[in-house]
């Protein structure tokens, strides 16, 4: 499954762990010995939502918060679903090659050699996933691009150029091809689905200002 690695709770015997729903979207999943529960997480405020049935009187709000906190920024990989918990020593994993829910376009880019050079690239001392610094080198890139420049004098969308700027860190960090459209697609949302918001804003505001200053001459 694509999740998380699974963290350890204090507010109650617990192991946890953020995933991609096959739904879509993203969810966290908790698990104690004797039980478990799932919510999804809307982006826009970060509110979660029991997905299916959930014992409120033990998933309370606090621990539900815990949970959204710890693994916050955690960058998502392919790994084993939990089959028994512990709590003191490592869980059981099933083989992570056994889950067939998964959506394929988002193993191939957890899978994809793109997806380990952003996350070996961007990611802290702590294994978290920075998109500030993210952010920083992808402007850094637009601001000396003459193919952004272009795009931008052109009066682009900021969405095809935010595609563009991506597409271009990916493929120099990886050393590898440039992603197809649908791959780049999928790349971008989950890259964006690790964050608590936009992976990609202030990239995104950035270009806008720069867009705005073309439109009215100035620059």
């Amino acid at each position: 499954m694509i999740r998380t690695t699974a963290i350890k709770l204090t507010t109650i015997p617990a192991m946890a762990f953020k995933q991609k729903l096959n739904t879509g979207g993203s969810g966290i999943t908790i698990l104690t010995p004797d039980d478990s529960a799932t919510f999804t997480v809307n982006k826009r405020d970060g509110k979660c939502v029991p997905y299916g049935k959930v014992d409120t009187a033990i998933f309370t709000d606090a621990v539900v918060n815990e949970v959204l906190e710890k693994t916050q920024s955690l960058p998502y990989r392919r790994l084993g679903k939990i089959t028994k918990v512990h709590i003191d020593t490592p869980c059981e994993e099933a083989p992570a090659e056994q889950d067939a829910e998964d959506e394929k376009c988002d193993i191939d880019v957890i899978t994809s050699v793109e997806y380990a050079a952003f996350i070996e690239r961007y990611s802290d001392k702590t294994g978290k996933f920075s998109h500030q610094l993210m952010n920083k080198e992808l402007m850094q890139f637009a601001s000396k691009s003459g193919v952004v420049s272009k795009k931008l004098a052109e009066k682009e969308s900021v969405d095809k150029i935010v595609r563009y700027v991506v597409r271009s860190k990916a493929a120099d960090l990886a050393r590898n091809r440039e992603m197809d459209d649908e791959r780049l697609t999928a790349f971008i949302d989950v890259i964006d689905s690790i964050c608590t918001r936009s992976a990609f804003k202030e990239l995104n505001a950035y270009l806008r200002n720069r867009l705005s200053r073309k439109k009215n001459n100035r620059v």
